[in-house]
């Protein structure tokens, strides 16, 4: 056979491995996009309250129904316990295969959240089941839930819900059933508990404990128990301490405590980080300027809990504006600034650090009115600038919140008006590539297996130097 040019044979192979792409593979997802989530068919209103780690589906409400979002599926309404009629969404497996929330029969429209009702979990395969209450309760409530979805955490009630008094942390599994986590302290007339996280494998639970009289932050495991963490300090008539999140392995807890405020008497609230070597540590800004370096609230930890987020005080009075900051150990506690234009700042001036990606490198808040998004790179921006400026389409809406972010940082979720001036839930990707489909990967390595192989049929001919076919 006749050798072909060097640019023949390449423009062969090549054209093998775009047929491959372009019958295997589907188009690429956009690169930045925004969309509202919709409602359901007997609602005029919707609302996001979390996202699955990979970024896929999208969980809230809609007409007093806990719902189910993805790109492709659109809304789906995950319906509601036997006899109930209103249910809530309230955490995501990492997968978004799992889902755990509320149902109730009563309904409370302040923080769309049903109540005198049940913890539910939910799979595509078993839809929602209810996990049922503490002995001689009436009220359980799901908040967190593992990454697998095989450990659901949250709170149990012999009271109305929203109430301090009676309430029990609890920790479901499959095999055991709803447990009590227990108290602190239960010699007491109206002991307490509540959850405020759990680590990635369920193994780590972090909330707060009552005695009636002061409330204390505690980290519990199967080997452990309930246990303290303490105080800042004992000087206060009722000391108190709060966990707020926790790193994905349980390693580390962040929270808040309070110190006494060295300009009077009185006392004020730190941020704390809290490992298992080092037991709690007040973060301390070394950032210049007119801050009130004693005063710290956090927010969120990153998986691995190398980074903190939250607010300080930088006026120089109390009760002044807060601004966001980002704690690594390294760093200390620094300002991310404000939306507004450089100082001098106003008393208008604020910011907040709420969300960010599981390695801490993305930052989202709130700050003068506005939702921003942070990097090292560009620093605090208007997040409907981005998007717009990415290419999505935001004619007429109005970012209110932000309510959750996937773990990469690229997918977030929270709620708006849109143009039509009505509530809705929102999702926006700011990836920096094009996303593939999954079948576009799968394409893509059938494509290259495909011309790596006529390529060494083509070279093997080359070197036997005969027709294939004679």
């Amino acid at each position: 056979m006749k050798q072909l040019p060097a640019i023949a044979q390449t423009f062969i192979l090549t054209g093998f491995s775009l047929s491959a792409l372009s019958l295997f593979a589907v188009a690429p997802a956009q690169a930045a996009y925004f969309s509202g989530l919709g409602w359901l068919s007997n609602a005029s209103s919707s609302s996001a309250s979390g996202i699955s780690a990979d970024g896929s589906v999208v969980i809230g409400n809609s007409g007093g129904q806990a719902v189910r979002w993805t790109q492709k599926g659109g809304m789906v309404g995950l319906g509601f316990l036997p006899n109930n009629v209103f249910s809530s969404a309230s955490s995501i497996s990492a997968d978004g295969s799992v889902i755990a929330g509320t149902s109730g029969n009563n309904y409370q429209e302040f923080n769309d959240q049903a109540y005198n009702g049940q913890a539910f979990r939910w799979t595509q395969e078993t839809g929602m089941v209810g996990l049922g209450f503490l002995p001689d309760n009436v009220f359980s409530l799901a908040k967190n839930i593992s990454a697998d979805g095989a450990v659901v955490v949250g709170e149990s009630s012999n009271n109305p819900p929203y109430s301090w008094d009676g309430n029990q942390a609890f920790r479901w599994t499959q095999a055991t059933g709803m447990v009590s986590l227990g108290f602190l302290s239960s010699d007491v007339k109206s002991p307490s508990s509540t959850v405020s996280g759990v680590s990635a494998d369920g193994s780590v639970v972090v909330g707060n404990s009552s005695n009636g009289v002061t409330i204390e932050a505690f980290r519990w495991t199967q080997n452990n128990g309930m246990v303290g963490l303490g105080f800042l300090t004992l000087d206060r008539p009722f000391p108190y301490s709060t966990a707020v999140d926790v790193s994905a392995d349980g390693s580390v807890v962040v929270g808040e405590s309070n110190i006494p405020f060295p300009h009077d008497s009185t006392f004020d609230t730190a941020a704390f980080r809290w490992t298992q070597e080092d037991g709690k540590v007040v973060l301390v800004t070394d950032d210049p300027g007119n801050y009130l370096l004693e005063a710290s609230y956090v927010n969120a930890v990153s998986a691995d809990g190398s980074v903190i987020i939250g607010s300080f005080p930088y006026t120089s009075y109390r009760g002044g504006r807060n601004v966001a900051f980002r704690w690594t150990n390294s760093t200390g506690m620094v300002s991310l600034g404000f939306l507004r234009p450089a100082p001098p700042f106003t008393t208008f001036s604020r910011s907040d650090a709420t969300l960010l990606s599981a390695d801490g490198s993305i930052v989202f808040g709130d700050s003068d009115s506005s939702l921003f998004r942070w990097t090292q790179s560009t620093g605090m921006v208007n997040l409907k600038s981005v998007l717009i400026a990415s290419g999505a389409n935001l004619n007429g809406w109005r970012l209110s919140s932000i309510n959750a972010v996937s773990a990469d940082g690229f997918t977030i979720v929270g709620n708006g008006i849109n143009p039509l001036g009505q509530s809705e839930g929102w999702v926006a990707n700011l990836s920096p590539e094009p996303i593939p489909e999954p079948l576009t990967i799968l394409g893509s390595m059938a494509a290259i297996g495909f011309a790596a192989g006529f390529e060494r049929k083509f070279n093997k001919n080359k070197s036997d130097e005969k027709d294939p076919e004679a």
